[in-house]
């Protein structure tokens, strides 16, 4: 109670604040767990940490090299869109996936 999930105009404020998707990553990014020396400053206090994600068969994947945050924002009745950040790059992306899937959620206070 007292706080949501954030829909995907506020991922964007976000993303805005932070001077943009290209440097938003490393901002966002913790300073330690990320694979291959891929660990971000965190300066925007953000501490995304590289938790990996889960298919909706059950099998988890990614671990260390990706961490994937829902927005509450549907693309259709099966899918939502969601943001990651990758070991391979200092940007948070933003796509779509299957509601079944399971990624992490960063709640924001009402």
């Amino acid at each position: 109670k007292g706080f949501h999930i954030p829909d995907d105009e506020e991922w964007t404020t976000l993303i805005d604040y932070l001077g943009g998707a290209d440097s938003a990553g490393t901002k966002m990014k913790s300073t330690q767990g990320w694979n291959d020396e891929a660990n971000g400053n965190n300066s925007s206090g953000f501490t995304g940490l590289p938790g990996g994600y889960r298919y909706n068969n059950g099998t988890f994947k990614g671990i260390g090299l990706f961490g994937s945050w829902w927005s509450k924002t549907p693309i259709d009745s099966t899918g939502a869109w969601y943001r990651y950040l990758s070991a391979t790059e200092g940007r948070l992306n933003r796509t779509f996936s299957d509601k079944r899937d399971g990624f992490s959620v960063r709640c924001i206070k009402d």
